[in-house]
């Protein structure tokens, strides 16, 4: 069995996990709604995602800088390269999981990830299942990843690299997920996720 995985189900994972609560105190990732994403039920999209998708637009394709207070586009594309190939596919594996999605940019030394926040706190991303990207982008020879973060009032970014981040954290919640996966499986229509045809001699590539 290979599971095929991506950051944003696995970051809800994490939020289910630790049970994190809306600003009115509600769960955000309860087991119906974690179950909804991984069959990926369709809702509307949010407020705060669309800015978020905005800000993205804007800093790479230039569109609707207007709605952004002065200087935040600017800055933001002040950390990123100046040449850089967009949504680039990128794949890693741990063990049966094979993680997979697209980064926002990656140029010659970097990888970027644009992100947009409500409150920001330094290392907010240091969990993030993105980070496992790095694993998949060292065959370009890329070994650091960025995330370039707004909270609308400002512009932050977070740095890191290859060969001092701790995978660990990661590995175990895939683990979990995993157990979940099959514990649900019943109530899962993604069969996507579960992938039987996969080569077992390529399980330990990045183990």
């Amino acid at each position: 069995m290979l599971y095929r995985l991506y950051p944003t189900l696995l970051n809800s994972f994490s939020l289910y996990l630790q049970q994190s609560r809306d600003s009115a105190g509600k769960i955000i990732v309860d087991e119906i709604e974690m179950i909804e994403r991984i069959n990926r039920v369709k809702k509307p999209t949010t407020k705060a995602q669309q800015k978020g998708m905005d800000f993205e637009r804007a800093v790479i394709l230039g569109e609707d800088e207007e709605l952004f207070a002065e200087g935040i586009i600017d800055q933001a594309r002040a950390l990123i390269p100046e040449k850089y190939k967009t949504q680039y596919y990128v794949e890693s594996r741990y063990k049966n999981a094979l993680i997979y999605g697209y980064v926002d940019g990656v140029g010659d030394q970097v990888a970027f990830d644009l992100k947009s926040t409500s409150f920001y706190e330094p290392g907010r991303f240091a969990k993030n299942h993105q980070n496992l990207y790095l694993l998949g982008l060292q065959k370009l020879g890329i070994e650091q990843l960025d995330y370039v973060i707004t909270d609308f009032k400002a512009v932050y970014k977070e740095t890191y690299y290859l060969n001092q981040y701790d995978f660990s954290p990661l590995y175990a919640q895939i683990e979990q997920f995993q157990a979940f996966l099959e514990e649900n499986k019943k109530f899962i229509r993604d069969k996507k996720i579960f992938d039987r045809k996969s080569n077992d001699n390529q399980l330990s590539l990045f183990e």
